[in-house]
């Protein structure tokens, strides 16, 4: 309220005239091609998936000023080469859209004679001012905008989100930021008059996002971080991304919001805390940046146990943190990287519907890593593929949590070309049950109390099996002329017995054991 009447009254103060406004265009063009083994299907120990595609993507971002108000449109363009289903786009709705899917993180395929229609993405939309009359300097952004909450991504909040965001600066050396993220919003919901099956009743959820940025010296960036989540019933996949468990024994995460009553509010609810600190350091060649957030909180959660029709709302408790530190050092021509990462995570025999023990970020867009920490792991060169299952997402593999470790070196033959090697070994912090089964992304728990001639290992849900894998790249950065960059890599995932999964063949539970994957990506992207 405070920001609004001052806003208001400085509306009223005399103004000098405005000066002329100018624009500006900025952006990129990018056309990746990709190759890969075992990748696509995310089930390792069926080998058949191959894949080897084209793809080009548009970025548009134009920028209006008058004096020191800017306002920005994002637009974006995913398309694959070549016609990918039944549909050149992503536009079709209802039953009509069945068999119109386009590729992962596409929005359209370029088909004969090339006329998509309808696959132009709208990323940002926002307005950035001063705010007069505060105490201290004040920056409001209001509208469809990026995060802007941590200094390592997709930690906590990276991606694209509608709201507001505000940067306070207090002093040269102390800066605060608070953002407020619209989730999702009951505008069609029963409490405004929405009725029939254009209803939205999941509720209202949003996010709440403060920090401060300290600079005690020179090279040194500290920035203490608190959030929340609050949602109600279901919420967006991105902000809770689903995961396996024991089916039909309250393992699974499902938030199935219970018969509701006038009105038709969604009550149950999701109150999700996270407290830490990002940090940079930097001194000549040597840099450290450490990343440490804790979560607490509580979930309600409907009918764990489906068993009968009484209805039971039981209250989870959340406890998950991530530790992520990342060192460097340049020597000459040569830079040499270390990156350690552990998050939090349950046991198969874990019941969500009392304890979620792995770490859940706002949203991270699938970024995870991807700041050239991967290809297999993480996304790399090629934005579309990598950071299988729940890796990009949701940091940890699905319930279980995450722990790797990586070795990167980067060396400069030329101001114009990087050649760089990444090695990284990864397991999940409790182990995975490689005895249940595995369904479209999520890894259940097998379900069998005692072995039999069906079922004849694996009894009790117990984890058996933690190393995900040890990923190696090759690959160099071509900075060829102004403007233009070719990239090329080539990536080898050793596949761990993590990614180990049961199949049920001729009636017998048979474990399969998990087969190598590789990819190979080259892109040549031009930033103006």
């Amino acid at each position: 309220m405070a920001v609004v009447v001052a806003m208001a009254q400085g509306a009223h103060a005399q103004q000098a005239a405005a000066p002329a406004p100018t624009f500006t265009i900025a952006g990129l063009f990018e056309t990746a091609t990709a190759a890969s083994h075992n990748l696509r299907d995310v089930n390792f120990a069926r080998v058949g998936d191959k894949e080897w595609y084209a793809r080009t993507r548009g970025r548009f971002e134009v920028t209006g000023r008058v004096g020191t108000a800017v306002g920005v449109l994002m637009l974006e363009i995913d398309s694959t080469w070549g016609q990918v289903s039944g549909s050149d786009n992503n536009v079709v709705t209802g039953a009509a859209a069945v068999g119109t899917a386009q590729r992962v993180n596409a929005t359209s395929g370029f088909d004969l004679n090339t006329d998509t229609q309808g696959s132009i993405e709208v990323k940002w939309l926002y307005v950035e001012h001063d705010v007069p009359r505060l105490p201290a300097p004040t920056r409001m952004r209001l509208g469809a905008q990026p995060f802007a909450t941590t200094y390592k991504p997709a930690t906590l909040a990276s991606g694209d989100f509608g709201g507001l965001h505000l940067v306070t600066t207090w002093s040269p050396t102390v800066k605060s930021h608070v953002t407020f993220v619209q989730i999702e919003e009951e505008l069609t919901g029963g409490s405004t008059g929405g009725t029939g099956p254009t209803a939205f009743v999941r509720g209202d959820d949003l996010a709440l996002i403060t920090s401060v940025e300290i600079t005690p010296a020179k090279g040194l960036d500290i920035r203490p971080t608190y959030a929340v989540l609050w949602a109600q019933g279901a919420t967006s996949g991105a902000a809770r991304v689903a995961v396996g468990g024991i089916p039909g024994a309250g393992g699974t995460p499902t938030f199935a919001a219970k018969t509701v009553g006038p009105g038709a509010v969604a009550t149950h609810e999701e109150y999700r805390h996270t407290i830490g600190m990002d940090a940079r350091w930097r001194s000549g060649p040597i840099s450290v940046e450490p990343t440490f957030f804790y979560q607490f909180g509580t979930r309600e959660m409907d009918n764990p146990f489906p068993i009968g029709t009484t209805d039971l709302i039981r209250e989870s408790d959340i406890s998950a943190w991530l530790f992520d530190v990342k060192a460097g050092s340049r020597i000459g021509p040569v830079l040499l990287e270390a990156r350690y990462v552990y998050t939090s995570g349950n046991r198969p025999m874990d019941q969500l519907s009392r304890d979620t023990n792995y770490y859940q970020p706002i949203d991270t867009d699938t970024a995870y890593m991807a700041d050239g920490w991967g290809n297999i792991l993480a996304q790399g060169i090629d934005s579309f593929n990598g950071a299988f299952r729940t890796l990009g997402t949701g940091v940890g593999l699905d319930r279980y949590g995450r722990q790797q470790f990586g070795l990167k070196a980067t060396y400069g033959v030329s101001p114009q070309l990087d050649l760089y090697a990444v090695v990284m070994p990864a397991w999940t912090a409790r182990s995975v049950d490689t005895d249940g089964t595995f369904a479209a992304a999520a890894i259940n728990c097998s379900t069998h109390s005692a072995n039999s001639a069906a079922f004849p290992e694996g009894a009790g849900c117990r984890g058996d099996a933690s190393h995900i894998g040890t990923e190696a790249n090759l690959g160099l950065t071509w900075r060829f002329a102004p403007g233009l960059t070719f990239d090329l890599v080539g990536a080898y995932l050793v596949a761990g017995d993590a990614l180990d999964t049961t199949e049920v063949i001729n009636g017998v539970a048979t474990r399969r054991a998990s087969e190598d994957v590789y990819t190979g990506v080259a892109r040549v992207r031009l930033s103006f």
